[in-house]
């Protein structure tokens, strides 16, 4: 995807703020839910009829979530137009891949509203809303020159282990979706046990989802730690690749503690929308090693010295 020798400051800027509002958006999403705002406008895409209603009480939540929406769709679609037309390759896919996905996302927001919150289009919303954070946020880390000297025997010790790693954090993810939306957040409340027992038997299903999310997210933890701690070792003279190794730990551990108070707080409304946001975090960290690690495999196959920047991530002199 990288081609940052032609990429000028307007698309790399526009890139990471895209990827930046995209996350905002996700905790204004969360908002929504948590406020109870998701049907404060029962028509979509006006509310009430208007593209401008007062706003005031759960309307303000839900419509400001529709015009961030609609402001990133803006941005993403300029992205793509820049992406084509300065890029080339695996950028200009990507910035067509960010458009598709992000007039998908809004369809699916639609058919959330008119459809009254059906709980499979509610995961399915979430869950695009993370693989577009990762596509955006990876078409900015694309767009900056980065020096990548690993070599390809360090690769060939990590680089098996960050793939299962961001599709594990991906899984948690819409399992903690799915958890929200079907209103199992607070199916058990003592902890780490429910119920006296790591799985109750005979537990009825929204049991059965949230432990499974809380017994998921304590695998997912350690496969994180582990992961970063081998990143973090082959990572040597590697500033990038050693920042996402030490940062990754950080937020498995806040989110950890993001879950617990989630329960311990009836679901209140920070640390629940905490919780998403880290998490989205979480993925975008381990999306960026995945893209670092491939970048750095072409920057060694290329025949680059360890050390040196391969040609295609030279600074731009645009």
């Amino acid at each position: 995807m990288h081609d940052s020798r032609n990429a000028s400051p307007s698309l790399r800027y526009l890139a990471l703020f895209t990827a930046v509002l995209t996350w905002f958006l996700i905790l204004i999403g969360g908002i929504v839910h948590g406020t109870g705002s998701s049907l404060a406008c029962p028509d979509w895409p006006t509310c009430y009829g208007s593209f401008f209603p007062e706003m005031k009480g759960g309307i303000f939540f839900e419509h400001s979530h529709r015009l961030v929406a609609a402001l990133t769709g803006l941005l993403t679609l300029a992205l793509c137009f820049l992406s084509w037309k300065q890029g080339k390759g695996a950028l200009r896919k990507a910035g067509v891949a960010a458009a598709a996905l992000v007039i998908f996302q809004g369809i699916l927001g639609g058919i959330t509203v008119l459809y009254r919150l059906p709980t499979a289009v509610s995961t399915a919303h979430l869950a695009t809303s993370m693989i577009f954070l990762c596509l955006v946020s990876g078409i900015a880390f694309a767009c900056f020159p980065l020096r990548f000297p690993v070599s390809g025997e360090s690769l060939r010790g990590w680089k098996a282990w960050l793939l299962p790693t961001l599709i594990l954090v991906y899984l948690q993810i819409v399992l903690g979706a799915l958890v929200r939306h079907t209103g199992a957040g607070l199916a058990c409340l003592d902890i780490p046990l429910c119920r006296g027992s790591l799985w109750p038997e005979g537990a009825p299903p929204i049991l059965q989802v949230h432990m499974l999310h809380r017994l998921a997210g304590a695998v997912v933890g350690v496969v994180v730690l582990a992961t970063s701690w081998r990143a973090y070792r082959a990572g040597e003279g590697f500033p990038a690749l050693r920042f996402l190794s030490l940062a990754a730990p950080v937020l498995v551990l806040l989110q950890i503690g993001l879950g617990l108070w989630s329960v311990h707080s009836a679901l209140g409304l920070f640390p629940v929308t905490a919780h998403l946001g880290v998490g989205a975090l979480l993925l975008v960290v381990f999306f960026l090693m995945n893209l670092g690690a491939v970048l750095a495999r072409r920057g060694t196959a290329g025949g680059e010295a360890r050390g040196a920047v391969p040609g295609g991530l030279r600074p731009s002199t645009v």
